[in-house]
């Protein structure tokens, strides 16, 4: 079982902070990991990896990667034809200073 934890993996903006994800956070990956309803993962989207709770549409039969942030118009929900996850989150790191 081996995680990633990298610069490549820190959080950007705003949109996770709802799953208490800041800007700049590490995230920990594991890209070996199945991803799962509910869970949040990195996912490729228009070539950028995005870090997004992943929910599956069932009336749609869509994946949409979730925002964590009440305020869905400035951080919209991505829905996906094909689901691209990188890896899934297990874990983040808040430096404090």
């Amino acid at each position: 079982s081996s995680a990633a934890f990298s610069p490549e993996t820190r959080a950007k903006g705003e949109s996770m902070i709802g799953a208490g994800i800041f800007p700049g956070d590490y995230v920990i990956v594991r890209p070996d990991l199945e991803p799962k309803e509910g869970k949040l993962i990195i996912a490729l989207s228009d070539g950028k990896n995005n870090l997004k709770k992943l929910h599956f549409d069932q009336e749609n039969h869509k994946y949409v990667l979730q925002s964590c942030n009440p305020d869905k118009e400035t951080y919209a929900d991505i829905v996906v034809d094909e689901l691209q996850v990188q890896g899934v989150v297990i874990g983040a790191y808040h430096k404090f200073e």
